[in-house]
């Protein structure tokens, strides 16, 4: 058999600190360009940072591993879009605001991914330099089941005072304040957007500064990503999945939690398939000139299939198993479910027609008629999942409207324990073994 030859003592030093030694310091930030050119988000990574995950060990079950955005490249390109257009602007304390702030991300960016930008094309581009950002991604697997789409995707760890519970740890949690300030701005002016405060650019400089102090220096060693954090990381033989906030439940206690919640439960069989309504919401904005009401509406059905999906009192084991489940932790008969479909129907309402206008369509008659389904969704003190059905939308001289019928809500984040396939397939065996 052959053996390489092994590596003199001084080789392998060199090698180490080549890959150990501090990242060099980065030049002078470059202007960036006009942004009339905008770089394709699926070619979105440079050399570097792609090259940067062969720096670490990852779980075998991770394979090659995949790089994570905690902030998303849409929420960042429209960033990287008012960075092009007020770098040049007035008046000037504006101007400068906005450079400190393009002047840190550069900096914290790191003089290989600068010199990638620099060269790529189109040249500078402030949409490819924020979306290789250092400090914004994870080391994770690839296509994770709780991917949260262009919702923030933070790191988390467990939480010290509350054993199951888990924190956003210090970077992600100063990012998720720099995206929710960032969302302010974007929602003002009728949602039209106000980025021209050089307040607004300057809270953005503090908190990605905070970040930055946040992070471990010391873990990366000189290299230009942060090191994977594997003990946030779910993996059931089939499927990866990112505990986020979520408490995840054994078998064993989330057994005792379902026989708790079922002792003399209620039957919601007579709601099955109901289709008459139990909560509304309507949200009114202008787009393009015209006058959007949007209405949502949760039926006695949807909320039956919640109960049969996402309670512990109802739920349904004979049902498709999926990857993950997440329940309710407090909804102990239909009218505690209806109750909690009232409280989130304004704020479905405005997920739906905020993801519809940030659609950019030209025509609000060209919007999908499509299911929405999206994740990680704050909704007053929930955090959501759901799935609406977009059933009409008439765009008319006296304005649009939209009708959409809301077909499941469940629990994310911190709202709702979760449960992964083979515990809760246990837990099922169980209880039918010996039940109530």
């Amino acid at each position: 058999m052959h053996r390489p030859a092994r590596r003199s003592a001084p080789a392998a030093l060199e090698e180490e600190q080549m890959t150990t030694a501090a990242q060099p310091a980065n030049t002078k930030a470059l202007a960036p360009n006009t942004g009339s050119v905008v770089p394709r988000r699926a070619e979105w990574a440079v050399g570097p940072i792609t090259n940067g995950k062969a720096k670490y060990a990852f779980p075998a079950e991770w394979r090659e591993g995949a790089l994570h955005h905690k902030i998303s490249k849409e929420k960042l390109a429209s960033v990287a879009e008012q960075i092009a257009l007020l770098y040049t602007g007035r008046p000037e304390p504006l101007q400068k605001a906005v450079r400190a702030f393009w002047a840190l991300c550069w900096e914290l960016a790191g003089q290989p991914v600068t010199a990638a930008v620099k060269d790529a094309e189109p040249k500078v581009s402030a949409h490819r330099l924020l979306w290789n950002l250092p400090i914004n991604l994870s080391l994770g697997p690839k296509s994770p089941t709780t991917d949260p789409g262009q919702a923030f995707d933070p790191d988390t760890v467990p939480d010290p005072q509350h054993p199951g519970r888990r924190l956003l740890d210090g970077v992600s949690a100063k990012l998720q304040l720099l995206e929710q300030r960032w969302d302010l701005a974007s929602a003002a002016n009728g949602g039209q957007g106000d980025f021209g405060s050089p307040a607004l650019w300057n809270d953005l400089t503090t908190l990605l500064r905070e970040a930055h102090e946040a992070a471990d220096q010391a873990a990366r060693a000189g290299r230009l990503l942060y090191p994977p954090m594997p003990e946030q990381w779910l993996y059931d033989g089939t499927s990866h999945l990112r505990k986020g906030s979520t408490e995840f439940l054994s078998a064993a206690v989330g057994e005792q939690r379902f026989r708790q919640a079922r002792l003399n439960a209620p039957s919601i069989a007579a709601h099955k398939d109901s289709a008459n309504p139990v909560a509304t919401a309507q949200v009114t904005t202008t787009y393009r000139g015209k006058t959007v009401t949007l209405t949502v509406t949760i039926t006695a059905g949807t909320v039956h299939h919640v109960g049969e999906r996402h309670t512990f009192t109802f739920f349904d084991f004979t049902g498709r198993p999926r990857p993950i489940t997440t329940l309710w932790p407090a909804a102990p008969t239909f009218a505690a479910l209806t109750t909690l479909a009232g409280q989130l129907a304004p704020h479905l309402a405005r997920i739906c027609l905020t993801h519809l206008v940030d659609l950019e369509s030209a025509d609000a008659a060209d919007w999908p008629w499509e299911d929405i389904a999206l994740g990680q969704q704050p909704a007053g003190e929930h955090c959501v999942y759901f799935l609406g059905g977009v059933e009409n939308i008439d765009d008319g001289p006296a304005g649009v409207t939209v009708d959409i019928d809301i077909k499941t809500f469940a629990p994310n984040g911190a709202s709702g324990p979760g449960f992964l396939k083979p515990d809760l397939a246990a837990i099922g065996t169980a209880l039918t073994a010996r039940p109530q």
